[in-house]
């Protein structure tokens, strides 16, 4: 009697103690499986902007991404950072119907109205994330409020001095870091012609004037090249209406005709189709730095986003050689084995066109060769051999196993969402994810690796020996 009450007792303490992870576990599998299929709406506002929507109610917010094919790949020669400053610029002042609205002004509409904002600039396009409550007062303010902006931007003078003089001074202190320098010289020598490879620099910054931010904004920021990427609690009535709002602006409007001459005269500076990415010779440049260490940088042209096909057995060639830390054959060789860096990793970035797969690492300058020597042979004989079964399986299940992290926020959601929108990605991408991954074999994973990892093709930078 007496054990079996201690068998009784010991099952309840093992069930007590199990069921919440198993519950935790049931529940977190029931979240992906509701998470992946994403009941995405897709539209074109009348004028032209294209519409991605997905109705999540878990919170009373609405998240809104606008992404704009406006980024630096347009800036002209001469003219890098140009792009930049006009997505500064934007929520900086804007001329109302009786009055001009000033900085200070703007900032004042997003607090009173709750509402957070925030600007970026990547190589491929602008991108403005906006988060606020789902009350129709907010929204219809709101709209209004970004057609007014979006129609007659101020592009204040005094406040642009201010902004090229904020990013002078960063740009100076950027170029005394070594990961800095090799960054910017990388992407030079993987794209010797083409504006991905180009960086802002003093001479540019200088070169931007008033005129150049309204030709710009007039050229690129129009409603067809927007994309609007939401993910909230609104019905599909309310949101017609607020981005009907906003994309109806005429930017030419708040324009004189003294300035259009002057856009004609600019014409010739914007292009509006770009070169294609070609593939330069290895080559291996070496920049003096008093740093301790040696930053090494490796890196080549590799996939544009929309891929897909290639795309998925790239993701797990990357983790199994640098992407995922420790077990990767890089951390392996280079830390474990050798003790000749404490990190080092794979990585890559997926753009409009070919983006970049990059390897990168920080050793003792006395160590700089080896590290160097082990990296490029850990490379070599991963792309002649490919990965055995058990680097596959590990490569899967971690990839699969960490897919439920990219979908549990709305912000998440929003991300991978504009992923889809602006890159044209099918919209039942995200819905075969964890299948597309599942179904890569050995094979696949040896072809991408044979296509793409050209020795020929990688360049290389060292800052520090």
């Amino acid at each position: 009697m007496k054990k079996s009450r201690v068998f009784y007792f010991c099952g309840i303490l093992i069930f007590c103690t199990l069921y919440p992870i198993f519950s935790a576990l049931s529940l977190e599998k029931e979240q992906v499986a509701v998470d992946q299929r994403l009941n995405i709406k897709t539209w074109k506002t009348e004028t032209g902007s294209s519409v991605f929507f997905v109705n999540s109610q878990r919170l009373p917010m609405i998240d809104v991404l606008v992404d704009v094919d406006a980024g630096s790949r347009w800036d002209p020669s001469g003219l890098e950072g140009l792009a930049s400053l006009v997505a500064g610029m934007l929520l900086k002042g804007h001329h109302s119907v009786r009055k001009i609205v000033s900085e200070e002004e703007v900032g004042e509409f997003f607090v009173k109205n709750s509402i957070v904002r925030s600007v970026s600039t990547s190589r491929d396009k602008v991108s403005i994330s906006l988060r606020f409550l789902n009350e129709p007062e907010i929204i219809q303010k709101l709209g209004r409020f970004l057609q007014n902006v979006l129609s007659k931007p101020a592009f204040n003078e005094t406040i642009l001095e201010r902004q090229k003089s904020r990013i002078l001074l960063a740009l100076r202190e950027s170029l005394t870091r070594p990961q800095q320098l090799a960054l910017r010289n990388l992407w030079d020598k993987m794209y010797p012609d083409h504006p991905y490879g180009r960086s802002v620099t003093e001479q540019s910054l200088g070169n931007v004037s008033r005129e150049e931010l309204q030709t710009f904004f007039r050229k690129f920021w129009t409603p067809e090249r927007m994309t609007f990427s939401v993910v909230g609690d609104v019905k599909h009535e309310e949101l017609e209406s607020f981005l009907a709002d906003i994309t109806n602006f005429q930017p030419k409007n708040s324009f004189s005709k003294f300035e259009e001459d002057q856009e004609r005269q600019q014409n010739f500076n914007y292009k509006k189709i770009l070169p294609p990415v070609v593939f330069p010779l290895a080559e291996t440049i070496t920049i003096d730095h008093p740093a301790e260490q040696s930053h090494i940088w490796i890196g080549a042209p590799m996939l544009a986003r929309h891929q897909i096909e290639d795309i998925f057995p790239f993701f797990v060639a990357n983790y199994i050689l640098g992407g995922s830390g420790f077990g990767s054959r890089l951390t392996t060789e280079v830390r474990e084995k050798r003790g000749l860096s404490y990190s080092v990793f794979s990585g890559f970035s997926l753009l409009k066109q070919k983006g970049p797969f990059f390897i990168g690492l920080q050793t003792g300058k006395q160590n700089t060769n080896v590290a160097l020597k082990v990296v490029q042979k850990t490379l070599t004989d991963f792309v002649n051999n490919g990965p055995d079964e058990i680097e596959l399986e590990k490569a899967k299940t971690g990839l699969i196993g960490g897919f439920a992290l990219k979908l549990d926020s709305n912000k998440k959601a929003l991300m991978n969402l504009s992923q889809i929108a602006y890159y044209g990605l099918p919209l039942d991408y995200l819905d075969n994810w964890v299948d597309r991954i599942a179904s890569v074999t050995k094979e696949d994973v040896k072809r991408v690796l044979k296509t793409y990892f050209v020795s020929e093709n990688m360049q290389t930078v060292i800052v520090g020996k």
